[in-house]
């Protein structure tokens, strides 16, 4: 029964078309084709344009552009923090060398860098804002593919419903605005997906460097792969597309089996480990993820059932969007719901950037039902004056999304203020201790870091992450053996130049460093930054003497 539904109402119009076409008939079909094209690429711009005011209009005049969400979307700063530092110190290193002071360069992927690195020297500066308008930039563009992939297949009425209802969702400004990664790597799926019939191996190619942007693009580009076979009937191109995939693939492998060891470093520690709770210890589950858990297994079954329903009953060239939004919810309902990840998972994780494309695809649903389903099942309903009548509960729709999601998003956005003020203030205070040489600094903080760079002017190449410091390999107590590992450590500080230190003073082993080093006066205590737990202590690499 489900399945015939699935058949009647989801197949796209050219697959009920058959029989020869005269010379006249395709001159007229070819003239009404360009025309279609011509319209569908005007409106595709009209809502790009749109995408691209309404994240600026958030990104200058609802947001701080400097605040990507200090103490929130922390990884906005993690992933700039990445790109500056492969620029100024990583490809110094090596080729394609990603650089981090925490060790999770490679935990993404370095196509972003590379993108980042290009927007640095565009703008001819280092600001978080280049983050944040390239995925502005993209997520525009992810909807502008959106539009054409449900114009080819349901028909310009869908497509401008889909389109519009991503344009203005509260959620999709915000991630869209956010400078994550999420954006490219749907773009870049989805403009394979469109360039299949007409470009299958370079199809492949996009979503190889999908994986590059972001993780899950390695499944979803193998689901794909997968269900090529749908539209490509053509012989050889199924064969290009797998050709594509296949050889970036391994480039890809083959770069982070040389930098890492791990052929599949990204989804390794993205999923594989992340699923197995390796990071987690005790993990407790609070009240909330407990409540929440059912809700999410639920959607995770019921888009599983649903993406085999089509996938088992419907063979048209439509049905691999469809699955692949449906893989996507069952994707973030199942590893969300089923697996250790469900222990970081927060109340203000229904909007932020994991839940963009669901949304997205949920008002892709909803306009193929109004604008295509519909009018099959009732045909009077294809007369153009009565299809206006389904962009009302459109439009309300689009009202609700304004009602139920702004007032949540930015009630939190407001709460990160205080801590990127904070943020600047300590950097401030970090900076007036700094004269020349090296600073050694947490190498948890990325917003901190960029404040250092980007507003007190210490450059990249002058930043050293304490997880690089000799301590960080030492297994055990350090002092038990001070004898050998003194030499090691303050024969490090002298040769990286180290002349300023931000501690965490719950940190150990910093503090006995000085205790022990008092009477050589190598260090000297210089301030404590407030409304912190961190002190700064000067050295003079110049005085250090090992015997």
């Amino acid at each position: 029964m489900l399945g015939k539904f699935f058949d009647r109402i989801l197949h796209e119009e050219e697959d009920i078309a058959s029989g020869e076409k005269g010379p006249e008939e395709e001159i007229k079909e070819t003239a009404s084709s360009v025309k279609k094209n011509r319209l569908d690429i005007f409106l595709a711009l009209l809502f790009f344009l749109g995408a691209v005011i309404v994240r600026l209009y958030f990104l200058y005049f609802v947001s701080d552009p400097q605040n990507a969400g200090d103490g929130w979307y922390g990884n906005t700063y993690h992933h700039w923090q990445i790109a500056y530092l492969t620029r100024e110190v990583g490809l110094d290193q090596g080729f394609l060398r990603l650089w981090d002071l925490k060790g999770m360069e490679y935990f993404w992927g370095p196509l972003h860098p590379i993108l980042m690195i290009v927007s640095f020297a565009l703008s001819g500066s280092v600001s978080i804002e280049n983050a944040r308008i390239l995925s502005l930039v993209f997520g525009s563009l992810t909807i502008v593919a959106i539009y054409f992939l449900v114009s080819k297949f349901w028909g310009r009425w869908a497509a401008s419903a889909s389109a519009f209802l991503a344009v203005i969702h509260p959620v999709a400004i915000l991630n869209d605005t956010s400078g994550m990664l999420e954006p490219i790597g749907f773009f870049l799926l989805f403009v394979g997906l469109l360039l299949l019939e007409s470009a299958p191996l370079f199809a492949g190619i996009l979503w190889a460097w999908a994986s590059l942007a972001r993780a899950e693009a390695w499944m979803f580009g193998i689901l794909l792969l997968f269900l090529s076979s749908r539209v490509l009937k053509k012989p050889g191109q199924l064969a290009k597309v797998f050709l594509g995939w296949v050889i970036m693939t391994i480039l890809y492998m083959k770069y982070l089996l040389d930098y890492t060891g791990n052929p599949i470093y990204p989804i390794w520690w993205n999923y594989l480990a992340n699923a197995r709770g390796v990071w987690a210890n005790n993990v407790v589950y609070s009240s909330y993820q407990l409540a929440v858990k059912p809700y999410l297994a639920a959607w995770f079954v019921l888009s599983l059932i649903v993406m085999l329903v089509i996938w088992w009953r419907n063979k048209a060239k439509s049905s691999v969007f469809l699955i692949f939004g449906f893989a996507n919810w069952a994707f973030i309902g199942g590893f969300m719901g089923l697996t250790h990840y469900l222990s970081g998972f927060q109340p203000w994780f229904w909007y932020i950037r994991f839940f963009e494309f669901p949304y997205i695809f949920a008002g892709v649903i909803v306009s193929i039902f109004l604008f295509h389903m519909l009018p099959k099942l009732a045909p009077l309903l294809h007369k153009i004056y009565l299809k206006w009548v389904f962009w009302i509960p459109i439009l309300l729709i689009a009202l609700l999304y304004q009602i139920v999601f702004w007032k949540p998003i930015l009630e939190k956005y407001d709460s990160t203020r205080p801590s990127w003020q904070r943020t600047r203030s300590w950097a401030e205070e970090f900076a007036q201790a700094y004269d020349e040489g090296r600073v050694l600094i947490p190498e948890g903080d990325p917003s901190f870091t960029y404040a250092l760079v980007y507003f007190q002017g210490i450059g990249g190449k002058d930043i050293i992450g304490q997880m690089f410091d000799p301590f960080f390999y030492m297994e055990g107590d350090p002092y038990e053996n001070w004898g050998e590992n003194r030499e090691i450590v303050l024969g490090w500080m002298k040769k990286e130049d180290i002349t300023l230190i931000l501690v965490d003073s719950e940190r150990e082993r910093y503090k006995k460093l000085f205790e022990r080093e008092e009477a050589n006066k190598y260090f000297e205590f210089a301030k404590v930054i407030p409304n912190s737990k961190f002190l700064v202590y000067k050295v003079f690499p110049e005085r250090i003497r090992i015997e």
